[in-house]
């Protein structure tokens, strides 16, 4: 009995842990998506710059006006948004996959656990013997001091 305390300790430990890298990720993942706002709407305020630029000299009839400190700004701001955008789907891939494995682990954990559990044994006539609670009317096992179903003490 008590090594399934022990188990349930590192169980709750383990979640602990899990819990609190996922919340970091989650943490991260906020930061760099308030980076990409900010970042596409310093591009739109970019865009808008060069389509007042254009319709001006569009007005002016000018020909060959020179907008590449424009466009190359724009450039540099569509690169710096992919990037942003690679480092959220990282870490949104890297959050479910630690989730998935996690949750694989506590999964087999608890299956080895509960494989390894002491089982009631048959009587002579074959039947398993059970405790029966006499609140709810759930069997247990043999041994046990409380109904795992409604927690009567025996």
């Amino acid at each position: 009995m008590g090594d399934i305390f022990t188990k349930l300790g590192e169980s709750i430990k383990t979640t602990f842990k899990e819990a609190t890298e996922q919340t970091q990720k989650s943490v991260d993942q906020t930061v760099y998506r308030t980076e990409l706002i900010s970042k596409k709407g310093e591009l739109k305020k970019l865009y808008q710059q060069l389509g007042i630029a254009v319709y001006e000299d569009y007005k002016e009839e000018k020909q060959g006006a020179e907008y590449e400190a424009l466009y190359k700004k724009i450039s540099s701001f569509l690169k710096e948004i992919e990037l942003i955008e690679d480092k959220v789907e990282e870490i949104v891939n890297s959050q479910k996959d630690s989730f998935d494995t996690y949750k694989r682990e506590v999964k087999t954990t608890w299956n080895e656990n509960m494989a390894a559990e002491a089982r009631p044994q048959p009587g002579p006539d074959g039947v398993e013997v059970m405790k029966i609670c006499n609140q709810c009317n759930t069997g247990n096992h043999v041994e046990a001091s409380y109904c795992i179903s409604c927690g009567h003490k025996f």
